[in-house]
């Protein structure tokens, strides 16, 4: 007798937990027909944009935490999760990096044509050179907030492909929440003098990018912009064939 309540007493829990996995089972998502719309997510990433100016207004603090937290989620190999952060909102030492990084910069290209075309890239010589006398170029791009996502160099396989998926996180919960960003490669010209200190970067920590974030001036991620198609080549049912 005791054993048979003991079952009818356990039979209600059984069954909500029945009905709990029904409820968070996943159903085969419906195919969208080809040449629909693009969804929200998918309309986000053609419409971003590397912002490369941007208002003084500072970010609130709690966007850059939701920011981060998106970053904290990102995918990478094994799951080490080879990154750590440091956000820089401090505008007179942003301006201090930037004349630091300018300065270096400008020492490499007042190398002989031949030593700057190795060392440095066409497009950052041009802007360079380039640019009116006096006038320089704003490597931060004028952002009031700037994110410092570092590699872990002991991750495995290739760390930097997974601080190159988090900062994709990064960028694109920048954008949902209407902010521009830009990745910036010239930081890593800080690695030259006493910043990674300043910054408490340590091994086995290496500071290699930044991401500007801040609010843009005009509307460049309001629009879509046409890029280059390439040729992909798929393999399906034995053969080979050529997609664009």
């Amino acid at each position: 007798m005791g054993e048979a309540t003991l079952a009818t007493d356990l039979a209600p829990d059984k069954e909500l937990k029945k009905l709990e996995a029904k409820a968070f089972r996943k159903k085969t998502p419906e195919v969208i027909p080809e040449g629909a719309p693009w969804n929200e997510i998918e309309e986000g990433f053609l419409k971003r944009r590397s912002v490369r100016k941007y208002k003084r207004k500072q970010v609130p603090e709690h966007y850059i935490k939701r920011i981060l937290e998106v970053g904290r989620f990102a995918a990478s190999q094994g799951n080490c999760q080879p990154w750590k952060f440091i956000v820089v909102r401090d505008k007179d030492m942003i301006d201090e990096m930037e004349r630091y990084v300018l300065e270096q910069m400008q020492l490499m290209v007042s190398m002989s044509p031949e030593q700057a075309a190795a060392s440095i890239h066409p497009v950052p010589y041009g802007l360079l050179t380039g640019s009116p006398e006096g006038a320089g170029i704003k490597v931060f791009h004028g952002a009031p907030t700037l994110i410092f996502p570092l590699m872990d160099t002991r991750g495995i396989g290739h760390p930097e492909i997974d601080l190159g998926i988090v900062g994709t996180n990064i960028i694109m919960a920048a954008c949902s929440l209407g902010l521009g960003t830009c990745w910036v490669g010239f930081a890593e010209t800080l690695n030259a003098g006493d910043w990674p200190k300043r910054l408490g970067v340590e091994e086995p920590y290496a500071l290699i990018e930044a991401i500007a974030i801040g609010y843009e001036v005009g509307h460049a991620q309001s629009n879509y912009v046409q890029r280059e198609t390439h040729a992909t080549t798929w393999f399906e049912g034995g053969k080979q064939r050529t997609m664009y």
